[in-house]
């Protein structure tokens, strides 16, 4: 039994603390969701950089010219580790592209892209 001393919280109480986080996590959720986007965006064009490095390393061994059509597993393993994926792609990998062209990521979106001067 309880003493009558004791006091426990009201249902008042509780679902006050209730909202206050509900309130909290409302303001937190879509900030935590733009950063997920821009870590994706960059893993992304990290990956997309490596892919036209391998090309290039891939063509100055081969003494490919421009325009030569590549494929991913003339890059792996020699060139690259491992097949990279994009991270908002779903597991759709990436289109290598010919020599002089840029690779494209599976997604489309318009920050997954690289916009490649060699420098």
């Amino acid at each position: 039994m309880r003493s009558p001393g004791t006091r426990g919280f009201t249902l008042v109480e509780i679902m006050v603390v209730v909202l206050i986080i509900g309130i909290l996590v409302s303001l937190a959720v879509p900030s935590w969701m733009r950063a997920r986007e821009r870590a994706q965006t960059r893993i992304c064009v990290a990956n997309l950089r490596q892919i036209q490095q391998a090309k290039e390393m891939y063509a100055l061994a081969t003494r490919a010219r421009s325009g030569t059509s590549v494929s991913m597993s003339d890059l792996v393993p020699t060139y690259l580790e491992a097949e990279p994926f994009c991270p908002a792609g779903g597991g759709a990998p990436y289109e290598v592209g010919a020599i002089g062209e840029p690779p494209i990521c599976p997604t489309g979106l318009p920050n997954h892209r690289l916009d490649w001067e060699g420098e």
